[in-house]
């Protein structure tokens, strides 16, 4: 079956289109990246104008369209701008795809890469364009199956995390001791 039989699929948007008039009321936001973040001014009522912002959800899977790495949307995340060069994913139906499982299947396996080289576009930077993504046949397996395979996929992605914090952490706490060691020393 066909991506956007199971998904809507949509582009987040050009930065520099986001109009703002002067009577209405403006809010700064996060513009949603893999790499560093930025500040955007928006409409406070996103939902109230006529242009639509995407802003992040509970459940999107976004896959960025140069690096072609995908991420489901983490809780940190929620109320994000997505800019244009991210491809935003929401499953239909989720009594019959898991929303872990698809995000997993699009950033790590082998055959839906293989399907985004042949819609890849380009001669610098290849990008793959969002209507022959639409088009991409994908093969699910049943449903218990996805949401074992998406658990397993969230709680590896919970233990690196925890692991990066942990490492933080020690860092932090080495530096201290240094410190201390430093000033302890000096009297």
């Amino acid at each position: 079956m066909r991506l956007e039989e199971i998904a809507n699929i949509n582009q987040g948007i050009p930065l520099n289109r986001i109009r703002l008039r002067k009577s209405m009321e403006k809010e700064e936001r996060i513009v949603y990246s893999f790499e560093s973040e930025s500040n955007i001014e928006v409409p406070k009522d996103i939902e109230d104008i006529d242009q639509k912002i995407p802003i992040i959800r509970k459940g999107m899977i976004l896959l960025n369209l140069t690096s072609y790495k995908a991420k489901q949307a983490d809780r940190e995340d929620i109320g994000k701008v997505i800019p244009s060069n991210y491809i935003i994913i929401e499953v239909k139906n989720k009594e019959k795809v898991d929303p872990d499982y698809l995000g997993w299947y699009i950033d790590q396996s082998e055959g839906f890469k293989r399907e985004l080289h042949k819609i890849k576009q380009g001669s610098i930077i290849m990008s793959i364009p969002i209507n022959e993504f639409r088009k991409i046949n994908i093969e699910l397996p049943n449903i218990k199956f996805q949401e074992k395979l998406g658990k397993i996929n969230s709680l590896n992605k919970k233990r690196k995390k925890l692991f990066m914090e942990k490492q933080e952490l020690l860092n932090k706490s080495i530096i201290a001791i240094n410190e201390e060691e430093t000033l302890n020393g000096k009297r």
